[in-house]
């Protein structure tokens, strides 16, 4: 009991200690209050006082306001950095992400989202075949597809998206950032050269000496200009350039006719065949429009001289049907004979019927004659003019075929080389020009899938700038095997069934040097190519995505 009344008596007496305590550190910090500044109260300080904070003044900086003028430098600049040549999109499937190439090298790179698994992206070469600025899937229950860039007619095409994680996600299609998908849009055009890789590839310079090299033609001089001009006035036909140039062409120059002794002694230019295109066209669309003038007032002619050859018939039928009439009234009154007629007045009258139908035969023969003649001028005339406009019609019709053909020689050009059909074909602005057999040696080993692109011109413009592209393999790469050891015992290896040997992966040099193709060949693509040309070499085949309105479609998968 009495250690328990000690217990309750020490404990008052400390909790009275810690009171004291408690009240000395309240009067402290309320002395320090009442002496230290306003400025000083803004902390937590001690028991002995408060550390006195010493404000500090505000500079204001001023701000530089950039003039408008340095922002139209920044946008010009951006603007001249834009490329102008033409370009190469390479997708990586791989890595997830799309790469823009020109001649300058890279222009630009984003993230994708290719198709995800059993809906997945093609790898193959290929080439934008339709652009729509606002697209609605008609498979996907009409999902909203901006900036849609189609590389095949089943589906696959390059577009906006808001979901771009960058893994596959799609249903096959490529789905761009909306920012990249804008800036694409305005890079990019019909025919653009598209490579869907299974793993990441770069172009790199290549030059070798089976890559083709452009045909330069010569300008025409002035004074055949004067010459073709007269003739264009006086017949309105103009020839147009054959295919192995052996004809000469016509440079028209608005509003300035070119002194012909000056041009004698001027050195003729030399024109690309892309100018030299754009030449024919001008002059095939000269010569169209001469031919359907001509044509016009060819018809007119025909019309008139078959609307007078069937006034000479008419007139014929009508002189025949006179005759026939006078024939037969001669015929009357040659029956009747005039001595049984006792009447003088009667037997008078009948003698003057008589020489009135002898009188009228003879006008109907001599009528019937000369509407023969007529006739005989006006339906061979008649003949002619139609003739004569049958063929203005065809020279219209060439005239077209000439337009069609310039038009279609001022496009790049394609040539495809593979090994599997044994065969090299020339496409341009979607249609096939010609077609080959090549010769590839070594047939049996395997060339890849290598894609050159003339993205540039030499100094001098004879020569062009090849870029090429070597699809990687389809299988994966290779991973670092670890070997796992269960306590002492260590796996045991099993001796795995012998494999055919793989040749190794050609190059794109190397694949060049395999090929064989025809002179002839060579010279047509000369002819027809320039910047903007690709030249695709693979083991494949023409897909069968390939139709009217696309250019070549190699599938590696």
């Amino acid at each position: 009991m009495r250690r328990r009344l000690c217990g309750v008596a020490l404990r008052h007496r400390i909790a009275m200690y810690m009171v004291a305590i408690v009240t000395v550190g309240l009067a402290t910090i309320a002395l320090g209050s009442a002496v230290q500044p306003a400025s000083a109260q803004q902390g937590f300080g001690n028991l002995f006082g408060y550390q006195t904070q010493t404000q500090r003044k505000r500079v204001r900086k001023r701000r530089v306001r950039r003039s408008r003028n340095r922002r139209t430098e920044k946008k010009k600049e951006v603007a001249t950095k834009a490329p102008t040549g033409p370009l190469l999109a390479v997708v990586s499937l791989g890595s997830q992400h799309v790469a823009i190439y020109s001649d300058d090298g890279l222009v630009a790179r984003s993230r994708v989202s290719s198709g995800k698994r059993g809906l997945r992206t093609p790898t193959g070469v290929f080439s934008i075949i339709q652009r729509h600025r606002h697209h609605y899937s008609n498979i996907y229950s009409g999902a909203s597809m901006p900036y849609m860039q189609r590389i095949t007619w089943s589906g696959i095409a390059m577009h906006a998206s808001g979901s771009v994680p960058g893994y596959p996600a799609s249903h096959g299609c490529i789905r761009l950032p909306y920012s990249f998908a804008k800036r694409l849009w305005g890079l990019t055009k019909m025919g653009t050269r598209v490579i869907v890789s299974p793993r990441d590839t770069k172009p790199f310079a290549i030059s070798h000496a089976f890559l083709p090299k452009p045909k330069l033609y010569r300008a025409p001089d002035a004074a055949h200009q004067v010459e073709q001009a007269a003739a264009l006035e006086t017949t309105g036909a103009v020839e147009l350039a054959s295919l192995d140039g052996s004809a000469n062409v016509a440079l028209k120059t608005a509003g300035n006719t070119p002194n012909s002794e000056k041009a004698e002694n001027a050195t003729p230019a030399k024109l690309n065949p892309i100018e030299y295109a754009a030449l024919m066209k001008t002059q095939a669309v000269g010569e169209k429009l001469a031919t359907e003038k001509a044509a016009k007032a060819a018809l007119k002619t025909a019309n008139t001289k078959a609307k007078t050859a069937r006034g000479a018939v008419d007139e014929v039928k009508e002189a025949q049907a006179a005759l026939v009439e006078a024939r037969a009234k001669v015929a009357k009154h040659l029956d009747n004979d005039l001595t049984e007629i006792s009447d003088p007045d009667e037997r008078e009258a009948a003698s003057k019927a008589m020489a009135d139908a002898e009188t009228d035969l003879r006008y109907a023969n001599r009528d019937l004659a000369h509407a023969r003649a007529r006739e005989a001028v006006a339906t061979p005339a008649a003949f002619d003019a139609v003739q004569a406009w049958k063929d203005t019609v065809a020279a219209k019709n060439v005239a077209k075929a000439k337009v069609k053909e310039a038009s279609r020689r001022s496009k790049p050009v394609s040539v495809f080389i593979s090994r599997k059909e044994g065969r090299v074909f020339i496409r341009q602005a979607w249609k096939e020009v010609y077609e080959a057999p090549v010769k590839i040696r070594d047939e049996e080993s395997p060339l890849g899938t290598h894609v050159y692109m003339a993205l540039g011109v030499e100094q001098y413009g004879s020569a062009l700038k090849w870029t090429a592209v070597t699809m990687p393999e389809r299988g994966k790469a290779k991973k670092k095997s670890r070997k796992r050891r269960r306590g002492k015992r260590a796996e045991k290896k099993v001796a795995e069934p012998a494999t055919p040997k793989r040749h190794p992966p050609e190059t794109a040099a190397g694949a060049l040097e395999r090929i064989e193709m025809p002179e002839d060949v060579r010279r047509q693509i000369s002819e027809l190519i320039w910047t903007g040309a690709s030249l695709i070499v693979s083991d494949n085949a023409r897909s069968h995505e390939m139709g009217e309105y696309t250019d070549f479609i190699v599938l590696t998968r």
